[in-house]
């Protein structure tokens, strides 16, 4: 792998696909029912809204948008959901996200990445798609990993460099 964009591309993938995913499933592991749906207002997010909305987005935007697998988003619905459901429900919707993100990413070569961007109105290149959808992610997943250490007394001081050398995202 001598060519940048080799590194690039599996930086993205991992980040994208194993990092921040591994951040957000610890967190929802030591977080409860309660705990996963608490807001401090009602203009704030809980981390099961976050959850769904991030199900949403990238499987719109990497998905649907970049890797062609069919779907249909609400993005309305993504922060309205009031019903709590189950962690196991909010960790499976994730999770085949999760895997149909492997797949787009199975799809994608080095000369994609030039190619015009699917969402023409906010970029020029499917490269700048691919750095969109990383750094949201980061973004919920950091907003994830706070209200958890708010919650839980700094229990997870150590979870983002754990989270980075298992899923080799840091040597």
């Amino acid at each position: 792998m001598n060519d940048p964009l080799t590194y690039i591309l599996s930086a993205l993938r991992t980040r994208i696909t194993r990092t921040f995913p591994s951040q957000i499933r610890e967190c929802l592991a030591v977080l409860n029912e309660e705990q996963i749906w608490w807001r401090p207002n009602e203009a704030s997010n809980s981390i099961g809204n976050l959850v769904i909305h991030l199900t949403g987005s990238l499987n719109h935007y990497l998905n649907f948008r970049i890797g062609g697998l069919e779907y249909h988003r609400d993005r309305p619905a993504e922060f309205a959901e009031r019903r709590h459901l189950p962690k196991a429900e909010l960790l499976a919707m994730f999770d085949d996200m999760i895997a149909n993100a492997e797949k787009t990413f199975d799809s994608l070569t080095l000369e994609r990445l030039g190619d015009p961007s699917p969402e023409q109105k906010m970029y020029t290149v499917l490269a700048e798609d691919l750095i969109a959808v990383m750094s949201h992610i980061a973004s919920h997943a950091g907003q994830i990993l706070y209200i958890t250490k708010f919650m839980n007394d700094g229990g997870l001081d150590e979870l983002w460099i754990k989270t980075h050398k298992q899923t080799r995202a840091w040597k």
